[in-house]
């Protein structure tokens, strides 16, 4: 528990001391309207990084997130397209349940299949991209702007006094989340799967079904993201989320998770998204071009897995040295 608290104010630090050097290099940048923007930026990469901390704490990954998103919004904009009649709230409820399905196919392939997760999810993003593709066809890889621009859709895209609705979505799924993983049995048994599976498993803990249902509430994430990207570019492409993946991984590991499982939770999550919707914000505020943008973001998420590393090895040999310090008091009292 403390371990968790010292990672979050690291992640909390970090992203403070992010905001004042750009606050003090920028005149512009802590102004309401380019705050409105980073949080609405930051929200679909932490809608969907909230599921990936699930997948992440079972010592699991998921690279299908990017992929998933553009199948999901791509079917959704094909309805549009030929069903104009269909109330915007079936397609909000359709691309909840694909995305739940989707990330059930990556579950299973993993838990039954007994695949590991970076093989099983490659190979599901590569499906997914697939099948993006393979909707997009008659439409030569792009749905037209007017399939999804229609008054019930575009108020999904809005904002309430400058918050945007994705915001607030964004911040909901961070309760619902941290809620899920610190006050339910679901959340203790999702800890316990990754901080070791075997024990877990002895306990009468079904670890198998823990990661399955993981995986579908990375993928209901993936689904609720889907519908404001849409909503928001106004248009389905198979590039649509190219690339989104590297973004949740990255919020998700700023956030305090650790890949070998056990550790972390979403309001971590939350503040490592915000920290790349910051980071992102401010280097697009220098004009450099998308390509350091993700040579920065790789170099952060190798700093942040050495530094988790270095740090773990510092409290495991301070648990060690603890536990001889106190046999040794014992011998001596004896």
């Amino acid at each position: 528990m403390r371990q968790e608290r010292i990672r979050r104010l690291i992640s909390a630090g970090l992203l403070a001391l992010l905001i004042l050097i750009f606050s003090l290099t920028s005149e512009y940048f802590l102004t309401p309207n380019n705050i409105f923007t980073f949080l609405r930026d930051a929200s679909v990469t932490g809608i969907i990084a909230v599921g990936v901390t699930f997948v992440i704490i079972t010592a699991g990954i998921d690279l299908s997130t990017g992929a998933l998103v553009a199948v999901v919004c791509m079917i959704a904009a094909n309805i549009l397209y030929y069903m104009p009649q269909v109330p915007v709230w079936a397609i909000c409820i359709l691309c909840v349940l694909l995305g739940a399905v989707g990330g059930y196919f990556n579950g299973n392939v993993v838990t039954r299949l007994k695949l590991p997760d970076f093989i099983a999810t490659l190979a599901g993003q590569g499906i997914f991209r697939g099948l993006a593709m393979l909707f997009a066809i008659r439409e030569a890889g792009r749905i037209s702007n007017k399939v999804i621009k229609n008054d019930s859709f575009t108020l999904l895209s809005g904002h309430i006094n400058g918050i945007y609705l994705v915001t607030m979505v964004f911040f909901i799924m961070v309760i619902i989340g941290q809620l899920i993983l610190k006050k339910t049995k679901l959340g203790v048994y999702t800890y316990a799967a990754g901080a070791n599976r075997k024990s877990a498993d002895l306990s009468g803990i079904d670890t198998g079904r823990i990661k399955r249902t993981a995986f579908v509430f990375s993928g209901i994430c993936c689904g609720i993201a889907a519908i404001f990207l849409l909503a928001r570019t106004g248009a389905a492409t198979v590039e649509l989320g190219t690339g989104l993946e590297f973004d949740v991984i990255a919020a998700v590991v700023v956030g305090g998770c650790a890949f070998s499982g056990g550790r972390g939770d979403v309001v971590g999550s939350m503040l490592g998204a915000l920290f790349m919707a910051v980071l992102t914000n401010g280097i697009y505020k220098y004009h450099l071009g998308s390509e350091y943008q993700v040579i920065i973001k790789g170099a952060v998420i190798i700093i942040m897995v050495l530094f988790d590393s270095v740090y773990q090895r510092y409290m495991e040999n301070k648990t060690l040295s603890s536990g001889k310090r106190a046999e040794l008091e014992k011998g001596a009292q004896a």
